[in-house]
C-alpha cells in the first residue's frame, strides 16, 4: 500500500506503546519479589483452560449469555491476530502472505473462512454488548465511556476489515480487478470468496458503488483498520481494558497448589521489620509484583461483587472499589516506589553504616503520605471480609483478593494495633487457655468422658489422630458432632486417639485477623506436640482446622496427612467398614462450607454420604458447590458482631428455607452455629433441622 506511511505509523504507535508498557513493567519490578516460575505444565494448562478457554465465563450458569459474548469477542481477537500481521505486511508488499497461510495451503483457506465468520460474530457480540450496557444495565457493570469507546473501536475494526474485503471482492468480481489486487485462487481449493460468506454478503451491500468509489473505500478501510488498531493498542494500558494485555500472564502466574498466595510466616524477631513497618501490608510499595499485576488486570466486571456475601448484604466491602483504590494509590506513587526500590538495592551494596542510615532515611521519606488503611481503604471495609474466596472463584482473570486483605490486617494488628476491639475476648482466650471461648484448657477433653476414647499421652500407637478442634471441645452444640464422629470411628474399628488437654487452637482465627504473633505461638506449640507423638494422619470435623493443619503448618515444619471427616466417612463406606440405612425422611440439602469447598475442593463426598441415607436424595441450593454462599463466620467474623446491613447467616438461611428442604446438612462447626441461629431467628428451627453430616451418619448406622 504505502511502505513509508506504514513505517511511520508503526514507529510512532509502537514507540508510544513501548514507553507506556516500560513504565508499567518498571513499576511492577520495583515491587516485592515473589517466585512464580514453578509448575510450568500446570500453568500452561491453566492458561489454556481458564484464559484461552474462558472457563469461568462460558462455564458459569449464571449470566452464561454474557460469558459467551465476552468469550466470542476474545476468541475473535485471537483469530484476527494472523490477519493483522498479514495487513501490516500488505502495507509493505502487495500480496504479503505468512508462511503456511498462503493460497497454496489448505490452512490458508481454512483460516480466511474462520476469520470471516468470526468477524461477523464479533460484530454481533459488540452490538449485543452495547445493547446490554445501554438498555439492560446489569447492576454489577460499571457503565463508563471507556467501555463504549472500546466497544466502538472493536466494531470499527470488524467493519473496516469486512468492508475492505467487500470492496476488494467487488473490484475483482465485478470490475475485472483493474488494480491487480491480490486474492486467493487455487485450482484445488477454488476462489478465496467461496470461503468468505460474510465478506461476500457485505460486498452485496456496496455492489452499486462505482469502480473509483470502491477503490477509495478499499484504501480508506485498510488504513482505518491499521490506525484504529494502533489507537486501540495504546488505549489498552490506560484503563480497565489493560486486562486484554495482562490477563493471559496473570492467569499463567496464578497461585498453584493452594487457591491463593498463603500468608507469609513473618519474621517477628527482625528488628528492622518492626522499624520500617514491613510486617504485613502497611504501605503501597509493600505489594509484591503479582499483586500489582492483579490490580492491573481487574476487568471491572463486577462478578466479585455479585457473589460477595458482604457486598450482597449491604456491607461496605466493594471489591471493585477496593482494587481501584489500591491501583490508584499505586499509580499515584509510581515514581517514589521505583526510586525506593533503587535505594533498597543501594542499601545491599553499601558498607558504610552512616551511608546505610542515610539511604534508609531517604527511603522512609518516599513512603506514601496516605495511610493504606484509613485513607485508601476504610477500616470497616477491611474487617468486613469473611475470607470466603467466592470473589476469587468467579474472577475470570484469577485475581487474588484475600491475601491482600490478610496482609493488611497483619499490618493493622501488629504495627498499628488497630484491630476491632470486640476481638479482644477471643484473642485473650487463645492466649490464656488455647481456645477463643476462653474456657479452661483443662476441660478440653471433658466432652469425651465415658466414651472410652484413647488419649495420645496414654497410647500414641494409633493410626489416626482425631483433631477435635475448639468448637468440638467446648461448644455444647458441636460436642454432639464430636461424639457422633467417635461413634462412627469406633463402629468402623478405626485406631485413633485425641490429644485432650494437649491440643490447642490451630491459630486459624488469629491468622485471619492478622495476629501473626499469636498464630505462630499456637502453631509452634501444636507442631511440637504432634511431632513428639510422630503423628502422620489426622482426621478433623472442622474445615478451618483442616485448612490450617494441611496447608499452613507445613510452612513451619508441620507436615501431616489431614482429612476432613466427610472424606473419611465416605472412605469407610467405600471400604465396607460401615453401612448405612436409607431412612432419612424428607428432602435434605447440603451447605458447602467455604473452607471445605472452595479452599480444599471437597464437594462430592458429603453429597455421596447424604445420598446413602436420604430416600429423596439431595436437593441443591441455588448457590452451591464452588459458588456456595458463606455463612458469615469466616475470617474472624465468628467473633465480631454484624452491625451493618443484613446478617449474612440470615441471607443463607432464607435461601435454605426457599429450597423447600426439610433438613440441612453441614460439615463445619461455624456453619452449624450460624445456620441454626438463622433458623431460630426465622422461627424455622423445628421445621428445618440443621445437623452435621457426622450426626446424620451416626443416626443411620446399620
Amino acid at each position: 500500500m504505502n511502505p513509508i506511511f506504514m513505517s511511520l505509523l508503526l514507529i510512532v504507535g509502537l514507540a508510544i506503546f513501548g514507553r507506556t508498557m516500560f513504565k508499567k513493567i518498571q513499576l511492577l519490578m520495583a515491587l516485592e519479589s515473589i517466585d512464580r516460575s514453578n509448575f510450568i505444565k500446570e500453568r500452561l494448562k491453566s492458561l489454556m483452560v481458564l484464559a484461552i478457554g474462558q472457563q469461568r465465563l462460558v462455564g458459569r450458569k449464571r449470566e452464561r449469555s454474557s460469558g459467551i459474548m465476552h468469550a466470542l469477542i476474545f476468541w475473535g481477537f485471537c483469530v484476527l491476530l494472523i490477519r493483522s500481521l498479514t495487513l501490516y505486511g500488505e502495507g509493505f508488499a502487495t500480496g504479503f502472505q505468512l508462511p503456511f497461510f498462503g493460497d497454496e495451503h489448505l490452512l490458508g483457506y481454512l483460516y480466511i473462512a474462520v476469520k470471516d465468520i468470526m468477524e461477523g460474530i464479533v460484530l454481533l457480540m459488540v452490538i449485543y454488548a452495547i445493547f446490554r450496557r445501554a438498555v439492560i444495565k446489569p447492576k454489577r457493570l460499571h457503565n463508563t465511556w471507556e467501555a463504549y469507546i472500546v466497544l466502538g473501536l472493536i466494531g470499527i475494526l470488524m467493519i473496516s476489515d469486512l468492508t475492505y474485503d467487500a470492496a476488494r471482492y467487488n473490484l475483482i468480481d465485478l470490475h475485472g480487478n483493474p488494480g491487480q489486487l491480490h486474492f486467493f485462487s487455487n485450482a484445488q481449493y477454488g476462489n478465496e470468496f467461496i470461503w468468505t460468506p460474510v465478506s461476500v454478503g457485505a460486498a452485496a451491500i456496496i455492489s452499486r458503488m462505482s469502480i473509483n468509489t470502491l477503490g477509495y473505500v478499499l484504501t480508506v478501510m485498510f488504513w482505518t483498520h491499521i490506525v484504529t488498531q494502533l489507537i486501540f493498542l495504546n488505549l489498552l494500558p490506560l484503563g480497565k481494558h489493560f486486562h486484554v494485555i495482562t490477563a493471559l500472564p496473570n492467569v499463567f502466574l496464578r497461585s498453584l497448589g493452594y487457591p491463593h498466595q498463603k500468608a507469609k510466616v513473618l519474621d517477628l524477631e527482625d528488628e528492622d521489620a518492626w522499624e520500617d513497618e514491613s510486617l504485613g501490608l502497611n504501605h503501597i510499595h509493600q505489594l509484591n509484583w503479582k499483586q500489582g499485576l492483579d490490580l492491573y488486570t481487574c476487568t471491572e466486571c463486577g462478578r466479585c461483587m455479585e457473589v460477595c456475601p458482604t457486598y450482597t448484604t449491604d456491607k461496605p466491602l466493594n471489591l471493585f472499589e477496593f482494587n481501584e483504590s489500591l491501583k490508584a494509590e499505586l499509580l499515584a506513587n509510581a515514581e517514589d516506589v521505583i526510586k525506593r526500590s533503587q535505594l533498597a538495592k543501594s542499601v545491599e551494596q553499601a558498607e558504610d553504616k552512616d551511608r546505610i542510615e542515610q539511604i534508609k532515611t531517604e527511603m522512609a521519606g518516599l513512603n506514601s503520605e496516605k495511610q493504606l488503611v484509613g485513607d485508601v481503604i476504610a477500616e470497616e471495609t477491611l474487617w468486613a471480609c469473611t475470607t470466603c474466596r467466592a470473589c476469587e472463584e468467579v474472577c475470570p482473570v484469577t485475581i487474588e483478593h484475600v491475601p491482600r486483605i490478610i496482609a493488611m490486617r497483619q499490618g493493622q494488628t501488629l504495627m498499628a494495633e488497630a484491630y476491632p476491639k470486640e476481638l479482644n475476648p477471643a484473642l485473650k482466650g487463645l492466649e490464656r487457655n488455647g481456645n477463643p471461648w476462653g474456657i479452661g484448657y483443662d476441660k478440653r477433653a471433658d466432652w469425651a468422658t465415658d466414651l472410652e476414647v484413647t488419649l495420645m499421652m496414654d497410647d500414641a500407637n494409633v493410626d489416626y489422630l482425631f483433631w477435635v478442634g475448639c468448637a468440638g471441645s467446648f461448644d455444647d452444640r458441636s460436642k454432639k458432632v464430636s461424639k457422633s464422629l467417635v461413634k462412627i470411628l469406633q463402629q468402623a474399628g478405626v485406631s485413633f486417639a485425641i490429644l485432650g488437654t494437649e491440643e490447642k487452637c490451630t491459630g486459624d482465627f488469629a491468622r485471619r485477623v492478622g495476629n501473626e504473633m499469636l498464630y505462630q505461638m499456637m502453631a509452634q506449640e501444636n507442631i511440637e506436640t504432634l511431632n513428639q507423638y510422630k503423628v502422620k494422619k489426622i482426621i478433623t470435623a472442622c474445615p478451618h482446622c483442616l485448612n490450617t493443619l494441611k496447608h499452613e503448618y507445613p510452612q513451619m515444619g508441620g507436615n501431616y496427612q489431614v482429612i476432613h471427616h466427610t472424606e473419611f466417612i465416605q472412605q469407610l463406606l467405600l471400604e465396607g467398614k460401615i453401612s448405612l440405612n436409607r431412612a432419612l425422611e424428607g428432602g435434605v440439602t447440603f451447605h458447602d462450607p467455604c473452607y471445605l469447598g472452595r479452599y480444599n475442593g471437597v464437594f462430592k463426598q458429603p453429597r455421596s454420604i447424604l445420598k446413602a441415607i436420604s430416600r429423596q436424595g439431595v436437593k441443591e441450593l441455588d448457590r452451591n458447590n464452588r459458588e456456595s454462599f458463606c455463612c458469615g463466620a469466616g475470617g474472624g467474623r465468628m467473633w465480631m458482631e454484624e452491625t451493618i446491613g443484613k446478617r449474612i447467616n440470615l441471607e443463607r438461611t432464607e435461601e435454605i428455607v426457599r429450597s423447600g428442604a426439610d433438613s440441612v446438612a453441614v460439615g463445619c462447626p461455624f456453619c452449624l452455629t450460624m445456620l441454626e441461629d438463622g433458623m431460630k431467628e426465622l422461627g424455622k428451627e423445628e421445621d428445618i433441622r440443621t445437623r452435621d453430616i457426622a450426626e446424620l451418619v451416626a443416626e443411620h448406622l446399620a
